[in-house]
């Protein structure tokens, strides 16, 4: 664990990041079966998830979505609080459940749970979810709900102008989407060199936060860095002790494929051990939603 004092304010030339919906999924889908491979405990999951990825690769392949009627806002032009879910979500979501193996039972179980809902009962679903409310929400169904929103949003997102869009009256949420980060990226290259950007886990928008300083509360006094002793350098935990809670930072220097939803992922042990040390977690991981 370090402290470091807190360094002169970044100036990014590029603050914000928009997503390419055309790549981002087939490219976390080749990360997760990449990390499946290196963690052997965690692999059966993280393949799934890769399969999933894959389903979500597909629907952006074949999506009608359109962006909605306004989205010339100059902070989070596509807000959870204020935009409608819309039948195409649900209509991701079914075909994401059509592609789920057939002859695995559990799978198949998932499958037909989702298929058979009613549309009342998924916007249920959504709308928990979308608010990180988790009481009444399937943790298993979750990734798969989840899965078709990131469809609906990462489309939406990469199909609006994010020239105008400047930072949100809440750091710590997307300018876009107004959703909470799944992990930050010390991003590698030009002019973003070793610059942080905090990373969406709806729409993959990603936007600069200044390093060393509490993506919760802005305190930059005790900012510590946690990592697991033998595992991947690449990954750590950036703790305020003024707040107590914490998000994990990737280094794509050290690590170029890193992806901050799948590396979340196979980082598990890295929650245990900030939990151990009374720390609270900014945002979550759609993938692996907690049991209520």
């Amino acid at each position: 664990m370090n402290s470091l004092a807190s360094p002169a304010p970044e100036i990014p030339s590029i603050h914000l990041h928009l997503p390419t919906p055309q790549t981002l999924f087939r490219a976390r889908a080749d990360r997760l079966r990449q990390l499946a491979t290196n963690h052997p405990s965690l692999a059966g999951y993280l393949t799934l998830m890769a399969e999933l990825s894959d389903l979500q690769h597909g629907q952006v392949e074949e999506s009608s979505l359109t962006p909605p009627p306004d989205v010339s806002a100059r902070t989070c032009p596509l807000d959870i609080a204020n935009r409608s879910h819309g039948p195409a979500w649900r209509a991701v979501l079914r075909a994401i459940a059509g592609g789920l193996a057939p002859n695995d039972e559990p799978l198949a179980a998932i499958r037909d749970r989702l298929r058979a809902a009613s549309d009342e009962v998924l916007e249920g679903w959504a709308e928990r979810l979308l608010s990180a409310d988790f009481e009444n929400l399937d943790s298993g169904l979750a990734p798969f709900v989840a899965a078709a929103l990131q469809v609906r949003w990462t489309v939406l997102a990469g199909r609006i102008d994010g020239r105008g869009i400047g930072p949100g009256e809440f750091a710590h949420l997307c300018p876009v989407c107004s959703s909470l980060p799944v992990a930050s990226v010390l991003r590698s290259g030009g002019d973003v060199q070793g610059l942080r950007y905090l990373c969406c886990g709806l729409c993959g928008t990603q936007w600069n936060r200044p390093r060393i300083q509490c993506v919760n509360c802005g305190s930059g006094k005790d900012v510590a860095y946690y990592g697991i002793e033998g595992s991947d350098e690449a990954v750590k935990a950036e703790a305020c002790t003024e707040c107590k809670t914490y998000l994990k930072m990737m280094n794509r220097e050290k690590q170029p494929p890193i992806d901050p939803l799948a590396d979340d992922l196979a980082t598990l042990s890295l929650d245990i051990l900030m939990a151990e040390e009374g720390y609270e977690r900014i945002g979550f991981n759609c993938f692996l939603i907690p049991d209520a």
